[in-house]
């Protein structure tokens, strides 16, 4: 298994150009041989080979760079074609389309032993091609995430330079093997997910005596979004009191890039976080199949319709929600492929007697037989049932839910240690949970 270190760099003065100009005709590159595949499948049926697209490229300013950069850059090209016939087929996403956008920028890939390599004198060199030479920079330091040890330079992959945007600062990404052993999952046991905003992954698997269901709390992310959003657009309004370009509005635009920035970092922290509980308890029940509730495209057409199907507060709330790099995530880290199913009403239908109701609140009670358990709960139970049933299906009204409930993100250090022992009590009892890993069961859930 592979993975990926973000290692932060210092590019100064004729470094910083010569990066910004090789990123520059890298996307020169991309855009001209989308152009190129597009015109060469239209008279051959075929989409062209390596050799073929790059040597159809003629410009020598876009082609002045490493050739296994030029190769890198063909490389991903394919992979882009090759997502966008996925999606266009399958499960047919709505809107999937070729490649088509032309790019500016692209990150720039240096393979090992031949685009970089560690100088005689201990420095790292990025090759940029014969005309341009090369960058030096200190060789940075990869410590193996699962391990904690330090990764030898003889062991790194393929190197990319990166533009951070809105951090503004150059970044290598520097992917490296880890010792990882794969678990052996079941795949005739299921895992039911319903995904949301407040709670990001609901997990339900049954077990011999009922269901287990873990809720990963995930208002830490809110919590970041509403701080981005209310910092952002307080920026951009002294923004639009400025001239574009002028000092103060220069300074404004720093400080829009720096929040947008530590809420990037801030949400894929917490997306790593949500995904590896989530990992956790498909590991520990064995379940080789994941399913999960599919809310694809559940932000599109909310506006313009008949009737409204949601108010502007919450159209930027399904905007900004992070489901599908989550499900990337728990894909990545149990190493089982995703499916989805229709997970229509599934929050609404009580499991032991399929009734429909509307619930109020995070709790959900049955008005027809008096079933009660935690929503999110419940919606991972029907998904679970639909995935292993095909549809959804009464339970005993008897069957034990055990439900735990999780929080993604520690609490904030200074807030622990500034609770006096009888706060720290009086919080337990209140809330359940004072850490990190805790893990609070509700009661046993079962209808009268």
């Amino acid at each position: 298994m592979y993975r990926t270190a973000v290692v932060p760099v210092r590019l100064e003065g004729a470094d910083r150009r010569r990066a910004f100009e090789v990123t520059h005709r890298a996307g020169l590159l991309y855009t001209a041989l989308i152009a190129q595949n597009n015109e060469f499948y239209a008279a051959n049926g075929r989409a062209p080979s390596q050799g073929e697209a790059l040597g159809s490229v003629t410009d020598p300013d876009v082609l002045r760079m490493h050739a296994h950069t030029k190769i890198g850059v063909y490389t991903r090209l394919m992979e882009n074609i090759g997502t966008a016939l996925s999606n266009m087929s399958g499960d047919k996403v709505e809107g999937a389309r070729l490649p088509w956008r032309a790019k500016q920028y692209m990150p720039v890939t240096f393979t090992a032993g031949y685009g970089w390599r560690i100088t005689p004198a201990g420095r790292l060199s990025l090759s940029l091609g014969r005309a341009d030479g090369r960058l030096l920079l200190p060789v940075p330091s990869v410590v193996d995430a699962r391990t904690g040890q330090p990764v030898p330079c003889d062991a790194w992959g393929e190197i990319e330079l990166c533009w951070d945007r809105d951090n503004r600062r150059w970044a290598l990404h520097i992917s490296y093997p880890t010792e990882w052993a794969v678990p052996v999952l079941d795949p005739a046991i299921v895992v039911g997910v319903d995904e949301g905003i407040i709670n990001p992954m609901t997990l339900a698997v049954k077990t011999d005596d009922g269901y287990a269901v873990t809720v990963i709390n995930g208002r830490a992310a809110r919590a970041v979004k509403h701080r981005r959003n209310t910092s952002v657009a307080k920026v951009v309004r002294a923004k639009s009191r400025c001239r574009k370009g002028s000092r103060r509005w220069k300074k404004l635009d720093r400080a829009e890039r720096r929040a947008k920035g530590k809420a990037t970092t801030a949400l894929r922290n917490i997306d790593h976080q949500v995904t590896r509980k989530a990992a956790k308890f498909v590991q520990a029940a064995g379940a080789g199949t994941i399913t999960v509730g599919d809310v694809r495209g559940i932000e599109k057409n909310t506006r313009h319709t008949e009737r409204k199907r949601a108010g502007r507060h919450q159209r930027r709330r399904l905007s900004q929600w992070s489901r599908g790099r989550q499900e990337r995530y728990l894909g990545e880290k149990t190493s089982v492929a995703l499916t989805h199913v229709d997970e229509s009403y599934s929050s609404r239908t009580c499991p032991a007697c399929l009734t429909r109701n509307h619930p109020t609140g995070r709790n959900y009670q049955c008005r027809a037989c008096g079933f009660t358990c935690h929503r999110d709960a419940v919606g991972a139970i029907n998904i679970l049932n639909r995935a292993t049933y095909g549809s959804y299906t009464r339970i005993d009204p008897t069957t034990r839910v055990r439900v735990t409930y999780l929080r993604a993100t520690p609490l904030p250090q200074h807030s622990e240690a500034a609770l006096s022992t009888a706060q720290m009590r009086a919080t337990t009892a209140t809330t359940g949970r004072v850490s990190q890993e805790s893990e609070v069961p509700y009661p046993d859930q079962a209808a009268a």
